[in-house]
């Protein structure tokens, strides 16, 4: 009878065996998946140094209002001419003032970078209502709008505000560029 138990069993023990082995196989496989997985993973991370920061657009402030416009070079222009691209538009208090200095530092670093953007004079003095937190700024000739392709006010910044307000301007054009949208 003792033989005859043991006959039985050793059947059932290679069950175990079968099924131990084939649970073992798909374990080494799952985590062999895993460490592919995390590989690719990992390559495509950023480096250890770079900013975990979300980019997020710049806030739409609204339209562009018609305005009384002039280029850099004094020739007017109309509100429909800036459509399509993007725009730095400095209230001045004088009609004939030039554009602030760093504008065109501005420019040309986000041109370097492929962000080409123009810079347009607006007189002060325009009756259009803006909105009234920035009614001071332009009173003052330190208002300073960049507007989007889409003729909409993107950013508001004080001119005065140096060295913060060049960084600021770029950083936001450069993400009208590239950011995905909201």
């Amino acid at each position: 009878m003792s033989a005859l138990s043991s006959s039985s069993a050793q059947p059932r023990s290679w069950v175990f065996v079968v099924l131990g082995a084939a649970g073992l196989t798909v374990s080494a496989l799952a985590c062999a998946a895993l460490v592919l997985v995390l590989d690719f993973v990992w390559s495509k991370a950023p480096p250890p140094n770079a900013a975990w920061e979300l980019e997020v657009p710049p806030p739409v402030y609204g339209p562009l209002p018609a305005l009384t416009l002039r280029d850099a070079r004094g020739q007017p222009l109309e509100t429909g001419q800036l459509q399509g691209q993007l725009t730095l538009l400095q209230f001045a208090v004088e009609a004939d003032a030039p554009p602030l200095p760093f504008l065109r530092q501005v420019q040309e670093r986000l041109e370097a970078d492929g962000v080409p953007v123009q810079v347009v004079i607006a007189s002060s003095r325009d009756s259009t209502v803006l909105h009234p937190d920035w009614q001071p700024l332009r009173d003052s000739g330190r208002l300073l709008l960049l507007v989007d392709q889409r003729l909409q006010v993107r950013g508001v910044y004080d001119a005065n505000q140096t060295p913060s307000t060049p960084e600021r301007v770029i950083t936001d054009a450069r993400c009208l560029r590239s950011c995905p949208p909201l």
